[in-house]
């Protein structure tokens, strides 16, 4: 993304951008940043509007440019009035990260063919939840457009997504121009551009958003040219509860198994049982516990949903390869047990349920749940 002629760094407008270090509150009141933005959105409906009106457009390409044109008249408007201090309703709405991805992709495709570049995302994050999926769908644009302008022909641009443990998301804008060169790999975040037209402001603008709400946008090393990160916050993860000396003290130590597909439950159950100590093996599938239960465990809490096909199998296997460990149901079924798992020493405990029920059963099975 630094390709380009060697000319001199171009200059935001007078009176739009804030000297270089002087962070503006808050950045969606920062106008240069809005205006780039809005520009951004501009030439992808000035993009589709040509599109529209070649001689190869059918009904329905048509009617895909004016969904397009009409998604991004949308957010410039919205983007105008966030700056000047008025309600918005695309920008700040909570949203699925592949789904952005995808969205501000598939509205750069005329752009990306234009000059001969392919853009693909290459790897998505399927059901992680972001804030603000607004601003990452204009700091991804911004990104892709600017490798646009910087990747040779011929080339990809990727982009891939994947959620961290400490409960981020990790966005990666990659071309295979020129680089940036070591000397500038700050300053084009303080307003420092080659690109011809260009005002510094969009790299800038970017990181203010991202750093805003907690995340950041970076240039990452890469030998075949240009990566950025963006990293943002994440909704669909559950905080970590505080760790407190009893809760430490009730499970210290104690290796539960976990068989459940709802990410929900096991969120919850990995967290607060991991906060009272215990040792946790999540396990979503029947084909998946072969292989977790090659491990000793001293306790399993099962939803039988994953096994409804073969519930006394999977039961047999649990005994078989734990004989000593604490076998609690998770139901949500009226009926309690059923008959293949009746079996004395199987503990239940109804859905929806208190995390305390489940520790009790697991501390003493005698409790009655």
């Amino acid at each position: 993304m630094s390709g380009g002629d060697p000319k001199r760094p171009s200059q935001a407008p007078t009176g739009l951008t804030p000297p270089t270090g002087v962070m503006v509150a808050d950045p969606h009141r920062d106008l240069a940043g809005a205006l780039h933005d809005v520009s951004n959105a501009l030439t992808v409906m000035l993009g589709w509007v040509q599109e529209s009106r070649a001689d190869h457009a059918t009904r329905e390409s048509v009617a895909y440019a004016l969904g397009i044109i009409e998604q991004r008249a949308r957010i410039a408007r919205d983007l105008a009035r966030r700056a000047i201090g008025g309600g918005t309703k695309m920008l700040d709405q909570d949203g699925q990260l592949d789904g952005t991805l995808r969205d501000a992709l598939d509205a750069l495709a005329v752009m990306a063919q234009r000059v001969g570049v392919r853009v693909s995302l290459v790897a998505v994050a399927p059901g992680v939840k972001i804030p603000a999926a607004g601003d990452v769908s204009q700091i991804v644009t911004n990104l892709v457009m600017n490798a646009l302008a910087y990747a040779p022909a011929d080339t990809v641009v990727s982009v891939s997504a994947e959620a961290t443990t400490d409960r981020l998301a990790i966005i990666d804008v990659t071309d295979q121009g020129a680089g940036v060169a070591p000397a500038r790999r700050d300053s084009i975040f303080e307003g420092d551009t080659k690109r011809e037209g260009g005002a510094g402001v969009g790299l800038r603008h970017a990181r203010a958003l991202a750093r805003a709400i907690g995340g950041d946008v970076e240039l990452i090393a890469d030998p075949e040219g240009a990566r950025f990160r963006v990293t943002w916050p994440r909704l669909d993860v559950l905080p970590k509860p505080p760790q407190s000396v009893a809760r430490i003290r009730v499970l210290e130590g104690t290796r539960v198994l976990i068989l459940e597909d709802d990410a929900d439950v096991t969120d919850l159950l990995e967290a607060s049982l991991g906060a009272r100590g215990a040792e946790v093996t999540i396990v979503r599938t029947h084909a998946e516990l072969a292989g977790a239960l090659t491990k000793p465990h001293d306790a399993a809490l099962v939803d039988l949903s994953p096994i409804a096909g073969d519930v006394k199998g999977a039961f047999a296997a649990l005994r078989m390869f734990a004989p000593n460990a604490r076998l609690v149901v998770m139901t949500g079924s009226a009926e309690g047990l059923p008959p293949e798992v009746s079996a004395e020493g199987v503990r239940l405990v109804r859905k929806p349920f208190e995390v305390s029920e489940i520790v009790a059963a697991l501390v003493d099975p005698r409790t009655k749940a």
